[in-house]
């Protein structure tokens, strides 16, 4: 069967979702995710929503890694400073 209802959503937007990426500067390529980058709601393309949610994902998992030997450290500390 054939597919005739692919692309509806986008054919509305202006050059069909089509522009330039304001975060890695490709041109003709579709933007059509919403995302806040430095406190602006702009569209980025779609590499650039995966990169995005990768970073914010490795970050976090840095963190949670970070918060639990920072804690032991400090209780060790204290006994041996009393």
């Amino acid at each position: 069967m054939s597919k005739a209802h692919r692309g509806t959503g986008i054919r509305s937007e202006a050059n069909h979702g089509r522009g330039t990426c304001p975060i890695c500067g490709k041109t003709q390529i579709k933007v059509l995710y919403d995302q806040e980058v430095d406190g602006k709601k702009v569209k980025i393309c779609k590499v650039c929503k995966a990169a995005l949610k990768n970073k914010a994902q490795k970050d976090a998992r840095l963190a949670k890694k970070a918060a639990p030997a920072a804690e032991p450290a400090a209780e060790e500390s204290a006994p041996a400073e009393a």
